[in-house]
């Protein structure tokens, strides 16, 4: 692997940092990745493992020798730059023909071509709900999924939370809120928002039966960090709620909560997620619905981004 680069893009944004902490668990060596940012990135030294790695000007950077590119944020420069090289782009920002690709461990099984420039890795919401839809599909077989997902302001970078954290200052002094980022004011609030591009698609795809009929909706809410969804299942069969829970249990960085649970409370920077409020109406032993509690950008989106780079590394390069 000495003979390759791995960079990783958007060095300093929400989405590189959580990523960049998990990739030491990977086969990556720190003397084969390069960190890229924007101006006030560069020259930074960011730790990674036991060592640290200074950022480079993402502008300027030459891709020649490169083998594989994270971009966890869309960058429509860096991504006509690798059309000229030979670099794997790898990002859940873009759009390709492909179906998006997720890997539950760094020894999944991925549908990745040799021919492929780019991939496209589900996204942290999706990424979150692929931690526990599979093994329950195993069990018994899901026929539809309706989620509601309540995003907090990270989902939206870091401007957002600065827009938050802004509006939130100026309501409680009395003065007016600015809006940028949303499309109105989100502190105190909750907006509506549109759906996730793919996502309904993309799930049955990855459950592996294009026939389960998904539906999801998003709203933005006024928290800055974490995740929350209600997830709602519909199995072909009748299914017991206490083997729902003994495949939940069973689940590596799934936990099962029977107390009140919050991202604040439970999931804050982790890499693993929380089941709460687990539950099964009566006389609908075919339907189960629970809560799943998050950090989006770690559970769902880093543990992805690292387990398909970690496939590649070993299996591709």
């Amino acid at each position: 692997m000495n003979n390759f680069r791995v960079v990783l893009t958007h060095a300093g944004s929400i989405a590189s940092e959580a990523i960049l902490e998990r990739l030491p668990d990977s086969s990556l060596a720190a003397d084969s990745l390069v960190l890229l940012g924007d101006e006030s990135s560069v020259g930074k030294r960011l730790a990674y493992a036991d060592s640290y790695i200074e950022v480079k000007d993402q502008s300027a950077f030459d891709f020649n020798d490169c083998a594989l590119v994270l971009m966890p944020e869309y960058d429509v420069t860096v991504e006509e730059r690798l059309i000229h090289h030979d670099a794997i782009l790898v990002s859940h920002c873009i759009e390709t023909a492909a179906a998006a690709v997720f890997a539950a461990t760094s020894e999944s099984d991925i549908n990745i071509s040799y021919s492929q420039s780019s991939i496209r890795v589900s996204n942290p919401e999706l990424s979150c709900i692929l931690g526990v839809l599979p093994q329950l599909h195993q069990m018994s077989e899901i026929s539809r999924v309706n989620l509601v997902f309540l995003q907090s302001a990270e989902t939206r970078g870091k401007a957002a939370i600065d827009e938050l954290a802004a509006q939130t200052i100026s309501l409680l002094n009395a003065r007016e809120a600015s809006v940028t980022i949303y499309p109105q004011q989100i502190a105190f609030n909750m907006i509506p928002a549109a759906g996730m591009k793919y996502l309904d698609a993309d799930l049955p795809l990855l459950l592996g039966n294009s026939d389960i009929v998904c539906i999801h909706q998003v709203i933005d809410v006024a928290a800055f960090h974490g995740f929350c969804a209600s997830v709602q299942l519909e199995f072909i069969d009748n299914v017991a709620i206490e083997d729902v829970k003994g495949v939940l249990a069973e689940i590596g960085q799934v936990s099962l909560n029977e107390a009140d649970s919050s991202p604040i409370s439970d999931c804050n920077q982790s890499f693993s997620c929380v089941i709460n409020h687990l539950e099964q109406a009566q006389n609908q032993s075919y339907n189960v619905h629970f809560w799943m509690i998050a950090d989006p950008m770690r559970y769902g989106l880093a543990n992805n981004y690292v387990n398909v780079t970690d496939i590649l590394l070993k299996s591709f390069l």
